[in-house]
């Protein structure tokens, strides 16, 4: 009976015991489903409110919200703590639910809309004229919050807005030879301009010189430690780190394991010119230039400019529509960017600058991101660069009548931009002999159509055995379109027929090409830049005698001068 009993009790224990565990496996699972914390809107107030003020929000896990748009229009965090959060209405917004994202990417929708209320515009400045196909300026007081633009009954495309400028585009339409231009604003102005004339288009500027800012290799910044604050305080910043490949020589990066969104910048890049400061007085229309690469993550800075001993900064948001900024830029590679300098909210930049500084900070790159950039070339140059690349030589071109290798130059130890250049060179050549040639077929000029010109930018070296190089330029274009260009002795680089020695060194070209101007090989003697074009690099040795040897990177179509030392 005793055993029986107790082999009961065993029994017990067993299914006991296996309770006790499975419960407690339970609870052990249970661990793993973690609800992540969703910030919520109970309120927000005002209900309406003009744009550029601020608006406060009300609710739970505010203080790690990192991102708030009205509708998809991002704003500005002011300040946030966890019951509230006060941002800026952007001057961009339209009537919308308020959005909230935190740093767990929950996100949560207001239930009602915010309205935003709008600014008077005051037009300050109309146009004089109207060049047909071309861009028209508006100058003023919120001229950004111009809704729409009519000449007479034509609708124009807006190009881009500032609250002190706005531009707007001809292009592609046939206007009347007179007329009023007509500005609706977004508080239902109707504001109009008097008669204006309709004329022909103009030979437009030649650009100003570029001028270097930082090339990391012989132009260097000053550099000012900054006042990261919060979770993505920690960061590096230096010469060429992180696993990418040099654009042109050095580059200059900062990296943090994750963005600190607007909690302080993390250095300032700063120039003044060794006290000069920089004269753009005589600019027409002043960019900033530059190379960025951020390796497939996120990174952001912004210019800082002082005149007059006033600092202001303002941001890279697409201005201009060609880039998809909002306080943050994103690339898999090295891009050439240029940012309209006025159209950014710098209405003075057309004078004597003491300072310009670059600050490195979060931006819209939160908590979540990790925070990458790397950039090189920074210019103000005169206008875009709106870059068409023909060669770089990283890929072997197809080399047609004649021999040509790669990083072959007599003496030449470094490559100026990527890891490949082309060289083509002989012993012996009498002038005028025909060395080969590289073609680039469509290239799109469509970009320079505004300016009338552009320039063909290259870096080139004859190599440092006493050798000499040349070759000439082929346009061509179906309909009979053959046309060539020279390389003449009347250019800042004194080549005329035969490129200038340049001792070794790699040097840039940049040479204004006139598309009227090119010698006519065919039946058509203009390039019409709206038609893409083929461009034919033709090895012809010009008034070369003797040792003939060229080594070639980088050509490129830009609408202002890549080389900073031309004056």
């Amino acid at each position: 009976m005793k055993q029986y009993i107790s082999i009961i009790k065993l029994i017990c224990g067993i299914i006991a015991a296996s309770f006790f565990m499975a419960c407690s496996e339970d609870d052990f699972s249970k661990d793993y489903d973690i609800e992540l914390p969703v910030s919520e809107i109970i309120d927000f107030d005002p209900k309406t409110e003009f744009v550029g003020k601020e608006v406060t929000l009300y609710g739970e896990n505010l203080d790690i919200v990192t991102s708030v748009s009205i509708g998809n229009i991002t704003c500005k965090i002011i300040s946030q703590e966890e019951g509230n959060l006060v941002f800026q209405v952007a001057r961009t917004a339209e009537t919308g639910n308020i959005v909230i994202s935190n740093k767990y990417k929950r996100s949560f929708t207001s239930s009602e809309p915010f309205i935003p209320k709008y600014l008077d515009v005051v037009v300050k400045q109309w146009p004089t004229e109207i060049e047909k196909g071309l861009t028209i300026n508006i100058s003023g007081d919120n001229v950004d919050m111009i809704h729409s633009v009519k000449f007479e009954n034509i609708q124009l495309s807006k190009a881009s807005a500032s609250p002190t400028t706005a531009t707007y585009s001809t292009a592609n339409l046939t206007l009347p030879p007179s007329g009023k231009l007509t500005v609706t604003s977004k508080t239902g102005q109707i504001l109009t301009s008097a008669v204006i004339n309709v004329v022909e288009p103009k030979d437009t500027y030649i650009p100003s010189a570029s001028i270097m800012l930082f090339d990391f290799d012989v132009v260097e910044p000053t550099i000012v430690a900054g006042n990261p604050t919060g979770a993505g305080a920690s960061f590096t910043a230096g010469k060429n780190l992180g696993d990418i490949v040099p654009f042109f020589g050095n580059y200059y990066s900062v990296i943090a394991p994750r963005g600190n969104a607007w909690n302080g910048q993390y250095q300032m890049l700063e120039t003044t010119n060794g006290g000069k400061g920089f004269d753009l007085s005589n600019y027409t229309s002043p960019y900033i230039t530059f190379l960025v690469n951020t390796n497939g993550n996120k990174g952001y800075f912004n210019p800082a400019i002082t005149i007059g001993g006033s600092e202001s900064d303002k941001h890279f948001t697409g201005q201009d529509g060609e880039y998809k900024d909002n306080y943050s830029i994103q690339t898999n590679g090295w891009e050439w960017r240029s940012y309209n300098l006025e159209g950014m909210g710098f209405s003075n930049i057309k004078s004597e600058v003491d300072k310009i500084s670059l600050w490195f900070r979060g931006g819209n790159v939160g908590n979540n991101d990790a925070y990458e950039i790397h950039i090189d070339q920074v210019m103000i140059t005169d206008g875009p660069l709106n870059p068409v690349l023909v060669f770089d030589m990283e890929t072997m071109p197809t080399f047609s009548g004649g021999s040509a290798s790669q990083n072959r130059g007599s003496g030449v130890t470094v490559v100026p931009q990527g890891n490949k250049y082309l060289t083509v060179k002989d012993a012996n050549v009498g002038s005028w002999a025909n060395k080969g040639n590289i073609k680039k077929t469509a290239n799109d000029g469509s970009k320079f159509d505004l300016n009338k010109t552009f320039y063909i930018n290259f870096l080139v070296t004859t190599g440092s055995d006493g050798a000499s190089g040349y070759f000439q330029m082929i346009f061509e274009q179906t309909g009979g379109t053959k046309l060539g260009h020279h390389f003449k002795g009347d250019n800042p680089y004194k080549d005329d027929y035969k490129f200038a020695d340049t001792h070794g060194k790699w040097q840039w070209r940049s040479y204004k090409i006139d598309p009227k101007g090119l010698e006519n090989w065919g039946d058509v003697p203009e390039l019409d830049l709206n038609t893409p074009f083929d461009l034919t690099i033709d090895y012809s040795t010009g008034n070369v005698s003797g040792k003939y040897e060229m080594n070639l990177d980088y050509v490129i179509l830009t609408s202002v001068p890549l080389d900073t030392t031309i004056r």
